[in-house]
């Protein structure tokens, strides 16, 4: 069952552009309004109505929602039980820095509002939670380029546009390298453009390409490989965490689980 209303909105310091709500209603409606920025949501559970260009429509649980900039619209309950649902605002500056790379205008303009595809509902997911905890630059940065990405990509205006050029692969060594000698620092995507000369877009899918994960993903087993080493020497948990320069326990913790399938606490007492 869904909880009773419910809501929470705030701005993410490190993507100042970026407008977050997390909420879950049940008998709330909004009235008509519209928003300056392109929306995009998720719902988690339940089920939303949404009147938009004159038409009523359902959004169903782990679907995706997406109201273009200045265009009036609704929302309400499409369940008896209400909706829990995240939403993004990305204002347009930010969207227009995003993809400045492309040598291509990009209008912030999505085809359809109801959008039925798990994986980018996963992605947009991964988004949100990243920018709700604490999380590493790089990761945000990351998780941010992939989603809009993938969104434009197929719903929106540069699925024409084609990302298949060759491999960058002098890059992705150097972001490789670049990592490894800054493990314990929080680098971030623009640090990886400025030190390999190349757009976050390319380098991204060729460091994927060519290691088989993203550099975001890289960094994290790197510092939960270097913690395991620490905390295998008696090196406590708190001290480990703050070497590795993870932001807190939990952050250090979450990260810890998901290389290795327990907590630093755990591992220490096996």
């Amino acid at each position: 069952m869904l909880a009773l209303e419910k809501s929470k909105i705030w701005r993410n310091q490190t993507l100042p552009g970026v407008e977050l709500l997390s909420a879950s209603y049940t008998k709330f409606e909004f009235s008509k309004h519209w928003h300056d920025e392109l929306a995009i949501g998720i719902i988690e559970d339940g089920a939303e109505g949404l009147l938009y260009k004159g038409s009523n429509l359902l959004v169903p649980k782990h679907h995706i929602i997406a109201i273009n900039p200045s265009e009036v619209h609704t929302g309400f309950s499409g369940a008896s039980t209400g909706w829990r649902y995240r939403m993004f605002y990305f204002d347009l500056p930010t969207l227009s820095k995003q993809f400045e790379n492309i040598d291509l205008p990009i209008a912030p303009v999505i085809d359809k509002p109801v959008i039925d595809d798990m994986f980018l509902f996963n992605d947009l997911l991964q988004l949100h939670l990243s920018l709700e905890r604490s999380s590493f630059d790089l990761t945000k940065d990351s998780l941010l380029t992939l989603t809009l990405e993938r969104l434009f990509k197929q719903y929106g205006s540069i699925k024409s546009v084609s990302y298949a050029k060759n491999i960058d692969i002098k890059s992705a060594y150097i972001a490789r390298d670049f990592l490894q000698d800054n493990w314990q620092r929080n680098p971030s995507l623009a640090e990886l453009e400025t030190v390999t000369g190349s757009t976050k877009f390319q380098l991204i899918h060729s460091f994927k390409a060519l290691f088989g994960i993203t550099p975001h993903q890289f960094l994290l087993i790197v510092k939960a490989k270097k913690s395991k080493q620490f905390l295998s020497e008696g090196i406590s948990c708190v001290e480990t965490s703050l070497t590795c320069g993870f932001y807190d326990q939990s952050h250090f913790n979450r990260n810890f689980k998901r290389a290795f399938g327990v907590t630093p606490s755990n591992y220490m007492c096996s």
